[in-house]
This record gives structure tokens, sequence and C-alpha cells, in this order.
């Protein structure tokens, strides 16, 4: 019993330090010229795959796509003392994963952990074909198939400025342009269809930060809101997804001290960004 609390003390005490902070693995900007396949992972080391829509990924039209690979937090920082054989919390320190399938041999461990977040170039599959996606921690529990269509062509993640042109926008500072210090974190957003925004860090809500550069990653699924963000100086809340997107995108923001307030249909929450 002392081991096994122990263990969960450890646990907590990494998790609750990534919560505060997910220092930013892979900081290449997202090139919105190709569709990108999100690999998710969770705490016990299985993952799943969704599109630019946020939608499940089991079929896909042949082409060009980017694949993005993620972990709640970095693996590293989860230390389990006696660990049991069959526990692969954190996936054991880190990630192996593997994307391979005629033509496409991709592979990441996110820097033996030390990252959370990275994205792998785009690769092209090739129509009637079946892609194989495994962790090699567990290959039995974690993995998943992708399946190509005969014809067809990706659908481009659309413009986050609603206007839809597949084009996208550059990621760029929208509080204090020309700042060069690097980027602190990670912290994401999402926007249900009703319109519910949520931001977590290290897998929790966010409720206090460091002030700092952060990366704002946004799951849109909403066709009608968009999701603002405004800080204590703002006249008036920016917006990180406009009224008319569906899909990811990213920025950078800095983060000042203050309350911080974030917007999506009416519906505000807000966070405290400590100096």
């Amino acid at each position: 019993m002392r081991g096994h609390k122990s263990r969960m003390l450890v646990l907590i005490a990494a998790v609750g330090l990534a919560a505060a902070l997910t220092p930013l693995g892979n900081t290449a900007s997202r090139d919105t010229a190709f569709p990108t396949l999100y690999v998710t992972y969770t705490m016990n080391c299985t993952f799943t795959i969704t599109d630019d829509s946020g939608k499940p990924v089991t079929t896909i039209p042949p082409g060009s796509y980017q694949v993005e690979v993620s972990t709640p937090i970095m693996f590293r920082l989860i230390n389990i003392p006696d660990r049991a054989p069959g526990d692969f919390t954190g996936c054991r320190g880190w990630v192996q994963f593997q994307l391979t399938g005629p033509g496409v041999s991709l592979g990441t461990t996110l820097d033996i952990g030390c990252e959370s977040d990275y994205l792998l170039p785009a690769t092209f599959f090739k129509p009637n074909s079946t892609y194989t996606a495994q962790d090699l921690n567990q290959p039995a529990v974690a993995h998943a198939s992708i399946t190509t269509l005969s014809s067809g062509s990706p659908t481009l993640p659309t413009n986050p400025s609603g206007t839809g042109t597949g084009k996208g926008t550059a990621s760029t500072d929208i509080v204090g342009e020309g700042i060069t210090a690097g980027i602190k974190g990670l912290v994401t957003g999402t926007l249900s269809p009703a319109g519910t925004a949520r931001l977590t860090s290290g897998g929790k809500v966010v409720t206090t930060i460091k002030a700092g550069r952060y990366r704002f990653s946004i799951t849109d699924r909403s066709p009608h809101a968009g999701f603002t963000l405004q800080a204590p100086t703002m006249a008036m809340p920016k917006a990180l997804t406009g009224s008319g997107f569906v899909g990811r995108h990213s920025t950078v923001v800095a983060l000042t001290a203050g309350r911080w307030t974030y917007v999506s249909n009416g519906k505000r929450a807000s966070f405290v960004v400590t100096g």
C-alpha cells in the first residue's frame, strides 16, 4: 500500500507540474496547404486519430497528409517507482509511434519523451491501400488502421477567417507582436458544435498560468461560433478562429499578467496570468 501511494504522489506531482506549463516540442508551423491527421495520445499509452474537423479517421481519400503526434504532457516527466510490468502510464517514459504502409514510413519518440507535440512531414498516401498506426510499447493495444479510397482528393482545411479559400493564414502573435522570446508552452482550446469553449494545458482546464508566449492550438467544431480571447488591456476581443471556420488553427499569443477571458457564443470563461 505504501508503494502504491508513493507512485500515485509522483504521478500527481508530474501532472500538476505539466498542467502549469507544457513545453512545446516541434514549433514548426503547420502547412495549411496539406490536411493533417492528428494522433492524440492518452495517459495510458493509447491514441486516437482525427482529421482537421475533429472526426475519427478510418478511411481517407488518397493524397498528401501531415501527421501531428501529441501527448497530454511530456511523458518523460512521469516517474513511477516499482512500476508493475503491465503499467504503461505515460508509455513508460516515451511513445514509440509508427505509421507504415505503401510508400509511408513515419515514426517518432517525441524526443524520448521530452516533447509533447511533433509535426511529421507531409507524405503521400496511395489509393486502395491500408496503413497501420501503432505504438511499439504495446502494439496489441495501441493500434489503428487507415484505408484509402480508390480515387478522390483530400479536403484542405479552411481559412480561419471563414472565407473557405483553403490557403489558411500564417500563425502570428495576436498580442505583443515583435516579441522574439521563445515559446513557453502549449495551450489547447476546443469549441464544441454547440459553441462551448474550453482551454486546457497538460490535460487540465486552465485556471492559472505564468506570463509568456504560448502556442494556442484551437480545434473548432462549431460552424456558427468562433473562439475569441481578450486581455485586460484590450478594448475588443481578438478572434482565434472565425465564426465560419471549422477545423484546427494554431497561433502564438503573448500572455501578460492579469485576468484573461475567452468567449464563444456569448459564454464567458476566464483564467489568471501571473507575472
